[in-house]
């Protein structure tokens, strides 16, 4: 009776290994892991560069399955670091779209080719992670079964047996195996357009509005256009308009990052309001100017819709001018046709982006 329990138990464990190592076997796990800083959601690449170029290397892999919907990803924000469930919860949901972001900007997927979970806990002792997890089917062998040789035997009416003659195995066909290279992805357009205003020259009176036209992924044309009329008391003016193109090309891995070409061309009429009343207390300028050089600039993204946009130009500055001083509310002419040349900087800027279609 003991044999037969003994025999009975080892049966079934036998069986339950066997059906665990079946359920594993179908696919191959592949997580990533990204950590944030306790509190925040903002996606930062210090700490997380290795975990990141793995993660490009297997959506780049499995690049064609993912867009197929074969294979989604998996998106889990885990975060216990907040004072209750409710922000925990909200922290965690920021950070698995700053990841989704990422992926969506870089790789070219779309919100449909992720499946997303949010907890308000730790994940293995970590409070603040993002997991990324890729289930790959593991491609399964299959067996080939030999075929036993046949054995004839020919029996004959002679009483001694006659020898056993045997077939020989037929050799087993192989078929060509054709290795499947997984699709490399197009590069996206951050944006096809982008409507700009440079808060610098907003703040300065001298509203500025412009668009953004993005050919490529490394060539953008724009274009800013700026408008002052403003007067007041004692003959206070400033009536300047400007329009500055320019030329960009986008730069490094993110494309965020770019260097360009530029000129500018406008007419202004100033005293003592405002940009006037920096240059000079008692003197107004009337002329046009004109300028060319290069740009370099960043691009901060805040969201899928808004940026923030730092550019510096430098180059040759070239202005036509009357100076005029008032005398009882009558300009007084102090110089004609004067000229002005020098090099240095043509433009600064921290524009506030809205872009318009594409993946950011």
């Amino acid at each position: 009776m003991k044999k037969h329990l003994t025999f009975l138990i080892l049966l079934i464990l036998t069986a339950a290994t066997g059906y665990g190592q079946s359920a594993t076997s179908d696919a191959d796990s592949k997580i990533v892991t990204f950590r944030f800083q306790p509190g925040k959601d903002m996606f930062v690449l210090k700490g997380n560069e290795t975990e990141l170029t793995r993660l490009y290397s297997l959506v780049d892999e499995y690049h064609g399955r993912i867009t197929a919907g074969e294979l989604p990803i998996r998106v889990d924000g885990y975060c216990a670091s907040r004072a209750t469930e409710k922000a925990n919860l909200h922290t965690a949901y920021l950070r698995a779209n700053r990841v989704k972001s990422e992926l969506i900007t870089q790789k070219g997927l779309k919100e449909g080719d992720f499946v997303t979970a949010n907890y308000a806990t730790a994940y293995n002792g970590d409070k603040d992670v993002v997991v990324v997890t890729l289930r790959i089917p593991v491609k399964k062998e299959t067996a080939v079964v030999k075929e036993e040789p046949k054995t004839e035997t020919r029996t004959e009416t002679k009483p001694e047996p006659q020898p056993t003659v045997k077939e020989q195995p037929a050799a087993p066909v192989t078929e060509p195996v054709t290795e499947t290279v997984p699709e490399t992805p197009a590069p996206v357009r951050p944006y096809h357009f982008a409507v700009r205003t440079n808060v610098l020259y907003d703040a300065m009176l001298l509203p500025t509005l412009g668009v953004e036209w993005r050919i490529n992924t490394d060539l953008g044309v724009k274009l800013d256009g700026s408008l002052a009329w403003w007067g007041g008391e004692h003959g206070k003016t400033m009536k300047v308009w400007l329009l500055n193109p320019e030329v960009r090309w986008y730069l490094l891995h993110d494309k965020r990052f770019y260097a360009g070409v530029s000129g500018s061309y406008g007419e202004y009429n100033i005293y003592k309001y405002m940009v006037g009343n920096i240059l000079s207390k008692d003197t107004g300028y009337q002329g046009s100017l004109w300028s060319a050089g290069l740009t370099v600039g960043y691009q901060l993204y805040l969201s899928r819709s808004f940026s923030v946009d730092f550019n510096l130009g430098l180059g040759y500055v070239r202005s036509e001018y009357d100076s005029f001083g008032m005398t009882n509310g009558v300009r007084v002419y102090k110089d004609r046709d004067k000229t002005k040349n020098f090099w240095g900087p043509t433009q600064v800027g921290i524009n506030l982006i809205w872009t318009i279609g594409g993946h950011k």
